[in-house]
This record gives structure tokens, C-alpha cells and sequence, in this order.
């Protein structure tokens, strides 16, 4: 099951540069409203490897990141999360409080799809919206990346 999430990390580490790499080439055309998303999405990853890692966040969920930063942000938290998954069982529970302050416990299997998933998730609205903002992308599907 490693395997899969190493798989699956490295996908979404991939598509996220892919993304990034738009945004870096078409910044002048970028929306706000796309930054946001690209921000968020980055974000809550390093939010999600700070509570494993038992620490805090410093960013706020919806804080507004400089393109030339995400490249190097993005190479961070795949390294980060890669190093958590060797050194983390899967079935461990984990305690942590969501922004709100109140506790949960998750997997820590569960948690690595939700950051997948949450990834995937905000990921397509930054590529709708550079659609709308005119510019043109490539598709970032799992299944296209696994023909490659």
C-alpha cells in the first residue's frame, strides 16, 4: 500500500508542478481567483504535514502565496510528505485540531488521501479558471500522467 501512495505523492507533486509551471509562464494573465486556489491547495498540504509532524502553520488556509515561491514550496512538501509515508505506519492514528480547534483523529492512510484528493480537487478549479482566463492547458488526470 506504500507503493500506491508513493504512486499517487508523486503524481500530485508532478501535476502540481505542471500547474505551477502555467502560472509562472502566464502570470500576467492569472486571475486572483486562481492564485487563491493554487495558494489554498499548497497551504493546506503544508498544513497537513505540519500535524503530522505535530507542529503548527504559520499561513492562514486562504493566505495569497507569490508564484515564485510555489515551484520551491511544492518540491518541499513532496519531500516532506515522502519522508512522513517511510517513516509513518499507514494504520497509525493521528490526533490534531482543525483550524477551528476542535480534535479528530484520522489514519494516517486516511489523511494522505484527503491531501491527494484535496490536491486533485483544487487543482481542477485552478485549471478551469486559467481556462477562463484564456489560457491554454494541458490535462492533468492521473491516467494521462500513468501513460506517460
Amino acid at each position: 500500500m506504500k507503493t500506491f501512495f508513493e504512486d499517487i505523492l508523486e503524481y500530485t507533486f508532478r501535476s502540481n508542478h505542471a500547474m505551477i509551471l502555467l502560472l509562472e509562464k502566464n502570470e500576467k494573465k492569472v486571475s486572483t481567483k486562481a492564485l487563491n486556489q493554487a495558494s489554498h491547495l499548497l497551504i493546506a498540504h503544508q498544513l497537513w504535514n505540519r500535524r503530522l509532524e505535530g507542529k503548527s502553520n504559520d499561513l492562514g488556509l486562504w493566505d495569497l502565496l507569490q508564484v515564485e515561491n510555489m515551484g520551491e514550496m511544492n518540491q518541499e512538501l513532496y519531500q516532506q510528505t515522502m519522508t512522513l509515508l517511510q517513516q509513518t505506519p499507514l494504520n497509525q492514528v493521528i490526533s490534531y485540531h482543525d483550524t477551528k480547534g476542535n480534535p479528530y483523529t484520522n489514519t494516517f492512510q486516511e489523511i494522505l488521501f484527503h491531501l491527494v484528493n484535496h490536491s486533485t480537487y483544487h487543482r481542477g478549479q485552478v485549471i478551469a479558471q486559467l481556462k477562463e482566463d484564456g489560457i491554454e492547458v494541458a490535462s492533468t488526470d492521473y491516467i494521462y500522467w500513468k501513460r506517460k
